[in-house]
């Protein structure tokens, strides 16, 4: 999995990456993951350390969030962060290609 966003990063690299983007569809793509597993806002306050109001409304606005946290959204709802970055940064390449 390091291999593929080494990849995607080594590809993307050829034009500038738009950070902003790239973090507003990761956390999307987190949302998502923590809606279908209904992953509670609790468990991912007890790993992040961040209470769930603030959680909640991070996730909501899908632009950006602490890392801690978004890793603990990722590893509560059982998903795979560097699949997730790949992916997003994979269709971002794919998208600025169109």
């Amino acid at each position: 999995m390091a291999r593929e966003i080494k990849e995607a990063i080594s590809m993307e690299t050829k034009e500038e990456i738009d950070c902003e983007a790239l973090a507003a569809d990761v956390v999307n793509k987190t949302r998502t993951n923590v809606l279908l597993t209904k992953t509670t806002m609790t468990s991912i306050a007890d790993r992040s350390g961040f209470n769930r109001l603030t959680i909640s409304k991070l996730l909501d606005k899908k632009k950006d969030m602490p890392l801690r946290m978004w890793l603990a959204a990722v590893y509560e709802s059982g998903a795979d962060p560097c699949e997730i970055l790949s992916k997003a940064i994979r269709e971002l390449s794919a998208l600025a290609d169109v």
